[in-house]
């Protein structure tokens, strides 16, 4: 079984090419947060950073998606929770979360989670994320 860099390597960037994301799409290992400080009396320690493995971009520019990723021996659900807290810090629309082989999606936009095939095309989840816009625009 390979551990979570060789899966990323192997299996999640050949993926994300397949469907389309370039090297100018792709942002890989994001710092989300610092890690909080936490004070016990004189004693400071600082939890750990929070790093999105990927931030996936429209046109290079505009960010997107959040793509966790998951060793072999994990499922891609193992990951799911930790992908919509990030899409969430980050106000993104779509979360994924992947062992290599399976791949979850949740798309804040219909509030829905399903398991795909592949990951979806930079200009498909554009075009969802302009659907969404369309409907809050006629609200």
């Amino acid at each position: 079984m390979l551990n979570e860099a060789d899966t990323r390597i192997k299996f999640i960037d050949p993926k994300l090419k397949f469907s389309g994301w370039t090297e100018e799409n792709i942002l890989r290992e994001f710092q989300i947060t610092a890690g909080k400080v936490n004070i016990f009396g004189e004693r400071v320690e600082r939890e750990d950073k929070k790093i999105a493995d990927y931030i996936l971009f429209y046109n290079g520019a505009f960010p997107i998606a959040v793509v966790e990723a998951k060793d072999e021996n994990r499922t891609s659900l193992d990951g799911m929770q930790q992908a919509k807290e990030y899409a969430e810090k980050l106000e993104l629309r779509f979360a994924y979360s992947i062992n290599g082989h399976d791949i979850e999606e949740f798309d804040f936009t219909t509030s829905t989670q399903q398991s795909v095939k592949n990951f979806p095309t930079p200009e498909e989840l554009f075009s969802r994320l302009g659907v969404f816009n369309k409907t809050l625009a006629k609200k």
